[in-house]
């Protein structure tokens, strides 16, 4: 998958410390002492903007710089580097997470109706439409007005509002975090639950992206910007290792993209986007490519493998997610049923280092609870993959 983050936040597993808080201060500023190895709680780098924002381009002196992201056994840490123009123009991620089923990758977005939110439909069009490479379950977007909106999508329809509404302490563009409220985060938005925010705007000379400190070191320590922390378990975030995919943008208020995206589409520049685009006949492959790991508290092995089962319940198939790290190794992967009987062999083989997927057709399975187990080489992990009708 193309242009969505493959980025493990497991890092160096040198030691046992996998169950290091989080080392972020929600200031709106993107810190030398929080970034790091992302198994100590600190933010790891998902991917830059590297063209030069000019005023006569893309969105002129404003935009996205870089992408972070942290975590600890609780939280999940998502921080953009870069400026907001005043005005409705947003910072928008879009994710994908585990235990969730949203709109599927290559799909036009489901339109949104009404203009009270980013992701809504307007005169000139609007997110609706919009082809992504990666499975998008819900976003969240923070206007240069400091709005805080999100949208939550299933597999045909979608739903958005301003989560700012009734916000105890206002969001504001000083660095100042705020919460988003309950009452703003009941039902379909509940996956937002204790989201906290913070965005810091640079104010002199010029107020613009240049006056940002990050913007003279590619979105490094230092840089001022956009920062959210998560709760794990409003996300849906199994304990264990997850994957949650993640694509940032720069956007208009009326859903016009500009050239800023992270993971960047090579060489493009900074040519817009317009309307409604499809990344899937975008050119090039990015670099960093397909996941973010969020730890939590487990054992050692079992953060290396990074498995992860979705959907589940999974309902015809699910995909088995895992890591393989250290270079080629033997790679099996196996259901068996809650007493370990083997039920089916599902690969037995040697494969290269990064991320792999595996399509598991659960048609000709039984309705019930079953045990995904990988071996990669001398490591073992397990999950319970739920099987519906």
């Amino acid at each position: 998958m193309k242009k969505t983050i493959t980025l493990s936040l497991l890092a160096a597993l040198a030691g046992p410390t996998l169950n290091a808080q989080a080392q972020i201060t929600l200031d709106g500023v993107i810190n030398a002492a929080e970034i790091g190895a992302a198994a100590g709680g600190r933010y790891t780098s998902l991917g830059a903007f590297t063209p030069a924002h000019v005023g006569n381009a893309g969105f002129g002196n404003a935009g996205l710089l870089r992408l972070y992201g942290a975590n600890s056994a609780s939280k999940l840490y998502l921080a953009l580097a870069g400026t907001i123009e005043a005005g409705n123009n947003n910072f928008q991620i879009y994710m994908d997470l585990p235990g969730r089923t949203g709109v599927a990758a290559g799909t036009a977005m489901p339109a949104i109706a009404g203009t009270a939110s980013v992701f809504g439909t307007f005169a000139g069009g609007g997110i609706g439409g919009t082809k992504m490479e990666m499975e998008v379950d819900a976003a969240i977007a923070t206007t240069g007005n400091m709005d805080v909106q999100a949208a939550v999508y299933t597999a045909t329809t979608g739903v958005a509002k301003s989560l700012g509404d009734g916000l105890g302490a206002p969001a504001v563009n000083t660095g100042a975090p705020s919460t988003i409220p309950a009452s703003s985060t009941t039902g379909t938005y509940s996956l937002f639950a204790g989201t906290r925010v913070a965005y810091l705007a640079p104010t002199t000379p010029t107020g613009d992206i240049t006056s940002n400190p990050g913007n003279t070191t590619g979105g490094g320590a230092g840089s001022y910007g956009l920062e959210y922390e998560f709760n794990r378990a409003s996300l849906g975030l199994p304990s264990g290792a997850s994957i949650v995919r993640v694509l940032a943008a720069y956007v208009s208020g009326d859903g016009y993209w500009s050239s800023d995206v992270i993971p960047e589409i090579p060489g493009n520049g900074n040519n817009n986007l317009g309307f409604s685009p499809d990344f899937t006949v975008l050119a090039g492959t990015q670099a960093a490519t397909a996941n973010v790991v969020v730890l939590s508290s487990r054992q050692a092995q079992d953060a290396v493998v990074a498995l992860s089962v979705f959907p589940n319940p999974g309902r015809g198939e699910s995909t088995v997610s895992y890591q393989v790290l250290g270079g080629p190794q033997a790679v099996a992967v196996r259901l068996t049923d809650l007493l370990g009987r083997e039920v089916q062999t599902l690969l037995n083989a040697k494969q290269n280092s990064g991320f792999h997927d595996l399509k598991v057709d659960t048609n000709g399975l039984a309705a019930g609870i079953y045990l995904v187990k990988v071996d990669v080489g001398d490591k073992v992990a397990t999950r319970r993959l739920e099987v519906t009708r």
